[in-house]
């Protein structure tokens, strides 16, 4: 049998503190994001979360070091 405790921090420092908190003491925490929020903070939360470089290389050339990279360990089949 499953207890749900539900919890409404103000804000994100807030929520980040008790989901710590939960983790220390072995609790499962899940975080759910608040019904309330509008679209656009929720969108922005979202793309929060994604990191950015700067690169000399451009698109097509950070694209053709990722497939050169890309190694198999599947043995070559010859039909």
């Amino acid at each position: 049998m499953a207890t749900i405790l539900v919890l409404e921090p103000s804000n994100d420092s807030d929520l980040h503190l008790l989901l710590n908190l939960a983790q220390r003491l072995g609790v499962k925490a899940t975080a759910l994001p608040a019904a309330k929020l509008s679209l656009e903070e929720r969108e922005r939360r979202f793309m929060a979360l994604f990191g950015s470089w700067q690169s000399d290389e451009s698109g097509d050339e950070i694209n053709q070091m990722l497939q050169d990279s890309r190694q198999s360990n599947r043995p070559d089949i010859t039909l």
